[in-house]
């Protein structure tokens, strides 16, 4: 049984199928520059709108938790009271 060997790569030949990847990569993959900024400006209003929420859910909870401490006092109060 023959095997039959390659060849080693040039520094030209490797050279040359980068260049070749390269190009294909930055063809497939190329987002203009006034896309990008756009997109990114649009993500920063999407992460804004995001930490105004968390702030509002976290607000409300400690909102909530306070109202209902206040309300079992009371009940406490009142009922402790006679």
């Amino acid at each position: 049984m023959t095997e039959e060997r390659r060849s080693a790569l040039s520094d030209d030949d490797i050279n040359r199928i980068a260049d070749a990847v390269a190009s294909k990569t930055k063809e497939a993959f190329h987002i203009e520059e006034e896309v990008h900024y756009n997109q990114h400006k649009r993500l920063d209003k999407l992460l804004d709108a995001y930490d105004t929420a968390t702030t509002m859910f976290v607000r409300g909870f400690l909102a909530l938790v306070i109202a209902g401490s206040l309300v079992l006092a009371g009940i406490g109060f009142v009922k402790g009271g006679k």
